[in-house]
């Protein structure tokens, strides 16, 4: 009996998650327009729909111009049932983000750094932003490091937060999301470009705190075995070993030309993406097509894939608030 509730419970779910994910992805619905979506009964649909509406979740609107026969009602997501809290951990400051449910902005503002304090000074701050809105039920965080879970496994130059559970360590009443910020800026970058759900994409960022990649395969984030995939810096096609000498190049230094073609052959002989992007403020336009004839010159042109150029501040905000609306998705209220 307990597991047939258990069943009953998880079909419940599925159901008010299907709505959810529905009603945060359009303006507006009908009951019968979320029947045919989901492929469940009118008289189901109408069930949940009326649980949502009780406890605040969803809105139901005017109705419908009449087609001939019965005016059907309208229904649509509380924008403000929750709010979201979007965390940039970066090296000069720490950029956030309040938002609706539809990312409607509703505060934004940046703080100290702090990254190179104890994380518990963080964990105080959020909660303070939790105080002032009781609505925010999601944290999601961008870490310029690898991310195992919710333990930092990787940070170079903030060594009070390698290695942290920062789950554990924040200890905070809500839900709490941790990516790395490039993984974050992948994602943003197909949705702000509207490109396939199966893109091949890979976005590179020299970066405050080192060169970083993220890796999006066939529509698929890639992670790797460790959660390490992207940390480009450890590609040995420099005389250190690594990725960029210490030296760092400049764009008119025909080293750096060759340096990225390299990279460029690497990533392409490896992953096969249609697209590499890059930060608008790090190259431009005439260094890529420098480095594109460079490629040109070993690689088959047929297989290499397109340089662009993006701002990777609006790709991250994206992507972030995209992780955090999945999670919304599935969350109990």
């Amino acid at each position: 009996m307990d597991e047939q509730m258990t069943m009953q419970d998880q079909v419940k779910a599925n159901i008010i998650r299907g709505i959810r994910k529905l009603l945060l992805n359009s303006h507006s619905m009908s009951k019968a327009e979320i029947t045919e979506a989901l492929s469940i009964s009118f008289p189901t649909v109408s069930k949940f729909i009326q649980e949502m509406v009780n406890r605040g979740e969803v809105l139901s609107l005017g109705l419908l111009p009449s087609a001939g026969g019965r005016r059907a009602r309208n229904f649509a997501f509380n924008p403000d049932f929750v709010h979201t809290l979007l965390v940039y951990l970066e090296k000069e400051e720490t950029k956030y983000v309040i938002t609706d449910a539809f990312n409607k902005k509703i505060q934004e503002d940046a703080v100290e750094s702090f990254l190179k304090q104890d994380p518990r000074a963080l964990s105080a701050f959020l909660r303070t932003k939790l105080i002032d809105d009781p609505s925010i039920r999601t944290i999601a965080m961008g870490i310029p490091g690898a991310v195992n879970g919710d333990v930092i496994s990787y940070i170079p130059g903030y060594p009070l937060y390698a290695n942290q559970n920062m789950r554990d360590i924040l200890n905070l009443p809500v839900e709490i999301i941790i990516e790395n910020d490039m993984n974050a800026a992948v994602i943003g970058y197909q949705n702000r470009k509207g490109l396939s759900s199966d893109a091949s994409l890979v976005y590179i960022y020299m970066g405050a705190n080192g060169p970083g990649a993220g890796i999006l395969i066939n529509g698929k984030l890639v992670k790797g075995h460790t959660m390490f995939s992207g940390e480009i810096s450890f590609i040995p096609i420099n005389d250190n070993n690594r990725f960029l000498p210490e030296s760092g190049f400049d764009l008119e230094d025909e080293r750096f030309i060759a340096l990225i073609s390299k990279l460029i052959q690497t990533i392409s002989a490896l992953l096969n993406p249609s697209q590499i992007i890059f930060h608008q403020s790090e190259v431009n336009e005439l260094f890529l097509n420098k480095v594109n004839e460079n490629v040109r010159r070993y690689f088959p042109s047929e297989h290499l894939p397109e340089l662009y150029v993006s701002d990777w501040d609006k790709d991250y905000k994206e992507g972030l608030w995209d992780i955090a609306k999945s999670k919304l998705c599935e969350m109990s209220f």
